[in-house]
């Protein structure tokens, strides 16, 4: 390999392994229990979960608009899902 396929390949590695833990997290916040997503659905191919696929999606952008907003302290959501992800682990 050379220098830029090793570098691109280190990169598909690091955002692979990125979004792995964002589903982690998704999957800690209850997420899949509320919009009824059963892990190991091919969610891309089944039919049958597009409508919560949906309705997540929305639910992400309407919390990225949250996020985005004036009104929001992104110190505040951190302290908080600081402690949330403490008690998380506290429990497993």
């Amino acid at each position: 390999m050379n220098t830029l396929e090793l570098a691109s390949y280190g990169f598909r590695r690091a955002r692979t392994r990125s979004l792995v833990q964002l589903g982690g997290l998704i999957a800690k916040s209850g997420l899949l229990e509320t919009f009824q997503l059963t892990l190991g659905e091919d969610f891309q191919r089944d039919p049958k979960t597009r409508d919560q696929i949906a309705a997540l999606f929305k639910g992400f952008l309407v919390l990225n608009e949250i996020a985005q907003s004036e009104d929001v302290s992104l110190r505040l959501w951190t302290a908080q899902g600081l402690e949330a992800l403490a008690k998380q682990n506290m429990k497993n």
